[in-house]
């Protein structure tokens, strides 16, 4: 199955190679990918810059989609909100399994408010009948 391709990243590529920064949805930090290089190798003779630019953008959308599909093990999504969020980020607790999944962090604050509150009003009605 293929990924959909990051959306939050930085494009660190050169003129001679491809590297991109996929970043966590909430918090930011980053995770480098491979570093991919721009080969012309199959051309024996030099490239006019037009040719040479096509194939560089060729090369670029390639080696991101590479990248990109590579990028998600470094991240977990979270089924509450989709965001993809690092580890840190992301709410692995014995609270959250309750609800038979795990989220991220602010899902997690929201899904921990809406539990307290429906307490307060299930529970505080419950003992009064």
């Amino acid at each position: 199955m293929k990924s959909e391709p990051m959306m939050n990243y930085t494009d660190l590529s050169t003129p001679d190679s491809f590297r991109f920064v996929f970043r966590c949805d909430r918090c930011g930090a980053g995770v480098p990918s491979e570093r991919y290089l721009f080969s012309t190798k199959e051309f024996l003779e030099p490239l006019h810059e037009d040719v040479r630019a096509l194939l560089w953008t060729r090369q670029h959308d390639e080696a991101y989609e590479r990248a990109s599909g590579e990028a998600p093990t470094d991240f977990n999504r979270c089924p509450v909100c989709g965001r993809r969020v690092c580890d840190e980020c992301f709410a692995l607790s014995p609270e959250v399994a309750e609800v038979g999944t795990d989220m991220c962090v602010d899902c997690k604050k929201l899904w921990e408010t809406v539990v307290q509150t429906a307490g307060h009003r299930f529970g505080g009605a419950a003992g009064k009948g």
